[in-house]
């Protein structure tokens, strides 16, 4: 059974440390856990290293992360304009838009 975690609507440098230590806590007590970034508005950059840095632990730890929706207007609007949606791989596409890049 997974868990979901919600970052809420703010996910940025003032608040990172919290996410962080609320993300790992839950991928070391759940085999899986579900990311729930659809009410975020106010992100940063430290959001898409926070995600990325939490992925690379689940695979490492043999953990299921996925998130419970597509990324909403606001993280895929910061995720191009970090430059992840550039040239993305396979895996960008399937973790952060259930696989469709959205236009």
């Amino acid at each position: 059974m997974s868990f979901t975690l919600s970052l809420g609507p703010v996910a940025n440098m003032q608040t990172i440390t919290t996410a962080w230590s609320n993300m790992t806590e839950s991928l070391e007590a759940h085999a899986a856990m579900v990311l729930d970034l659809s009410d975020l508005v106010d992100i940063d950059l430290s959001l898409v290293q926070l995600v990325e840095t939490a992925r690379q632990h689940a695979l490492r730890d043999s953990r299921a992360l996925r998130l419970s929706a597509p990324a909403n207007p606001a993280v895929t609007a910061l995720l191009r304009r970090a430059g992840f949606l550039t040239d993305p791989s396979t895996e960008t596409l399937d973790f952060w838009f259930h696989g469709e890049l959205p236009q």
